[in-house]
């Protein structure tokens, strides 16, 4: 479907990725807020479900989703991973993919055969929430036919634990980091066997209804359906329509702790956006690739050839186990770290996800762009990394040399240390192509995406041992002519810090698993 030039999603993109003055304007200080949710939602007065502690140290493939194998998924996929003790109680909890300020706005729900439940991470439990297997009308909602899933996950965003802070620009927070989860369960899925479909696209008062949502204050984003086997996964030929199967969902109204404020009442904009991108049938779902990749090389400078070099896959349980953010303050440490194996391991990220918005092996829908401070095996500046064949093309104002690095600090606003800074990756994505295409749900498509490939550049630089920080702090407009990008449709819709860095002035110990015998 086609969206209106001036609908309230590209408003939102231009306010939130454009100009970030005016996103921030509204900004609110987390300390002594008294909006500050409770970290966890917490339901009462529901059955629940423990899942055992006992998980195994490394990842290996699984025939049947049974229950220690569901623990697995559920820890290595958004379980808590370290716990803070000096940060006022701002920061206390971390978990296996990035947040802003650790507020972990998105929800993770997991429909069964048995039933749809509630992941409480904290406690490692799934809290239930309606009996029955609802997995078929899931699939449904996202016309999805075939062989019936293993399980349906929902992530959703409940926006009160970001807007808190944020406010309207919660929506961005929330949907990039929807796509962070989306993007590690979709590894730790893989790695045991299971193969993930990533639907942005379902009609969604269905799936409001089942789990018990206000789209208002808490919509659900992604719908994942988990099968041993991608080959039993099809577009549904006949149109579903929202109200249809919304009529055979009785409502729910699980009772759960109140906590922070009204997203409907403080984010009108947030609101707005959010409204628009609902959907109502499945005739209106659409796939498509973007253009010709944005950009143009550096004037006579010829792609670098990916060389070949033997980067075995790293443990994904270990890796996941390692992967931080840094410190506070994001401040590098000199360091060699080899730049052939990172080119190598980024050379990946782009394949093997299986989606609804792009045609069926296609890539996901984004440009990656690294730009090289200080990596050893390839010379300091700025690339495009090229989808097929994994060359590095030149690009931005100046093409090569120290440079690349300096351009990007000064079009960041001030905090991170880029001295010592091994490299910076920009995911730059299509407005048009996203807007054209999914109409106001483009917004969401394409900073979900970005979030499932930035969650992908993190675990690669986990591999190497590098913090990966993503900061939206930068002016895209100087940040796209530092990559050399030419017309505004193209934009860095993700930021990512890469290097080694120092110790922090906090305390934070590991939440190990209790290893399987």
């Amino acid at each position: 479907m086609t969206g209106p030039a001036d609908g309230a999603g590209r408003e939102f993109w231009r306010v939130s990725l454009e100009d970030l003055a005016v996103a921030m304007e509204t900004r609110q200080s987390e300390y002594g807020n008294p909006d500050e949710p409770l970290k966890f939602k917490i339901y009462r007065g529901r059955p629940r479900r423990p899942l055992t502690t006992r998980v195994p140290r490394e990842l290996t493939t699984v025939t049947a989703l049974d229950e220690p194998a569901l623990s697995t998924l559920l820890r290595y996929g958004y379980g808590i991973s370290r716990q803070e003790f000096d940060t006022d109680g701002t920061w206390p909890y971390h978990r296996m993919v990035a947040s802003a300020r650790c507020l972990f706005g998105v929800q993770l729900y997991v429909c069964l055969a048995d039933g749809v439940y509630h992941y409480d991470a904290p406690h490692h439990a799934l809290v239930l929430l309606r009996a029955g297997d609802h997995r078929r009308l899931l699939a449904d909602t996202a016309g999805a036919a075939g062989d019936l899933p293993e399980a349906v996950f929902v992530l959703s965003g409940l926006f009160s634990k970001t807007a808190y802070i944020y406010r309207d620009y919660a929506y961005r927070l929330c949907t990039q980091e929807a796509g962070l989860l989306t993007g590690n369960i979709d590894l730790v899925a893989r790695a045991m066997g299971l193969r993930a479909h990533v639907h942005h696209q379902f009609v969604d008062e269905p799936v409001h209804r089942l789990l018990g949502l206000d789209h208002d204050e808490e919509p659900a984003l992604v719908v994942l359906p988990l099968h041993f086997s991608a080959a039993g996964i099809r577009r549904a030929a006949v149109p579903r329509t929202a109200e249809a199967l919304a009529a055979a969902i009785d409502p729910i109204e699980p009772a759960v702790v109140p906590g922070g404020l009204k997203v409907a009442q403080a984010c009108p904009t947030l609101t707005k956006v959010n409204r628009a991108s609902l959907r109502t049938d499945t005739a209106s779902f659409a796939t498509a690739g973007p253009d010709t990749p944005p950009g143009s090389a550096a004037p006579g400078a010829l792609p670098l050839p990916l060389p070949a070099a033997d980067v075995p896959e790293a443990g994904l349980a270990d890796v996941l186990r390692a992967r931080d953010s840094g410190p506070g303050v994001f401040r590098p440490v000199a360091s060699r770290v080899d730049g052939v194996a990172l080119w190598t391991r980024l050379a990946r990220v782009r394949t093997g996800v299986t989606s609804d918005v792009v045609p069926a092996g296609g890539p996901a829908p984004l440009e990656v762009y690294l730009t090289v401070g200080d990596l050893t095996g390839i010379p300091a500046g700025c690339y495009r990394l090229d989808q097929d064949s994994g060359a590095l093309h030149p690009a931005g104002a100046a093409g090569g040399g120290t440079d690349a690095i300096t351009a990007i600090e000064r079009v960041t606003i001030p905090g991170p240390v880029f001295q010592h800074m091994n490299a910076v990756v920009h995911l730059v994505g299509d407005r048009d192509w996203a807007f054209d295409t999914f109409g106001d749900r483009g917004y969401r498509v394409i900073n979900q995406e970005a979030g499932l490939l930035a969650h992908r550049v993190c675990v690669a630089a986990a591999a190497q041992g590098l913090s990966g920080r993503i900061v939206n702090a930068y002016h895209a407009e100087g940040v796209r002519a530092a990559l050399g990008l030419t017309e505004r449709r193209h934009t860095p819709v993700f930021q990512i810090l890469l290097a080694r860095t120092g110790p922090g002035g906090r305390v934070i110990v590991p939440v190990e698993p209790e290893a399987v015998e």
